[in-house]
């Protein structure tokens, strides 16, 4: 009877980026734009005093572990990784509904480790717009009104989220969820005049 049975197991598959907080790449801009004064008393009234501001986000997206989704090493230890038999894991034309690519990966034989390391495919990334239009009016002595209109992901570009990356699900290298859609708000706002 055997007591104790020796896996194969590769060192150099451990190694691997930190999933949950790895962004490589991430870019903030944000502006603020006054409208200066016309000297047209019409377009003075219509046009002045407006504020418009922006912030653009840019980042890369965060890593990945691909999974088998069974035990195949029979250790009883969930998250076993597969062997990557293609270099490019990816599809050729990613979509959210094929982000990843199936064919890339195996499940290794019975009893034995993959040689895929942990957190080294990486997922979609995020770009995201928000914009903002402001006047503060002066309705009478001591008191304004501010309108403000607010859009957030103004292009509504759709940011898919991570892809199912265990191999024995049929939804494998699918996205699933995507960020936020265009929202967009309203909001007048009374005030006392800052003298």
């Amino acid at each position: 009877r055997v007591l104790f049975r020796s896996i194969p197991f590769d060192r150099s598959s451990s190694r691997s980026n930190c999933p949950t907080s790895d962004k490589r790449h991430l870019v903030n801009l944000s502006t603020v734009y006054a409208v200066p004064g016309f000297a047209n008393r019409t377009i003075h009234l219509l046009f002045s005093d407006w504020q418009v501001s922006g912030i653009l986000r840019v980042q890369s997206g965060s890593y990945l572990t691909v999974t088998t989704g069974v035990d195949n090493a029979l250790t009883g230890q969930p998250n076993q990784r597969p062997n990557q038999i293609l270099g490019d894991p990816f599809a050729s034309e990613q979509t959210i509904d094929h982000w990843l690519n199936p064919a890339a990966f195996r499940a290794p034989a019975t009893g034995t480790y993959g040689n895929l390391g942990a957190g080294n495919i990486l997922g979609p990334g995020n770009i995201r717009l928000d914009m903002g239009l402001t006047r503060t009016f002066n309705v009478r002595e001591g008191q304004t009104l501010q309108f403000r209109a607010e859009a957030f992901n103004l292009p509504n570009h759709v940011n898919p989220g991570a892809p199912v990356t265990a191999l024995n699900n049929p939804n494998f290298g699918r996205s699933q969820t995507a960020g936020d859609p265009r929202i967009m708000q309203l909001a007048l706002k009374i005030g006392r005049a800052h003298v």
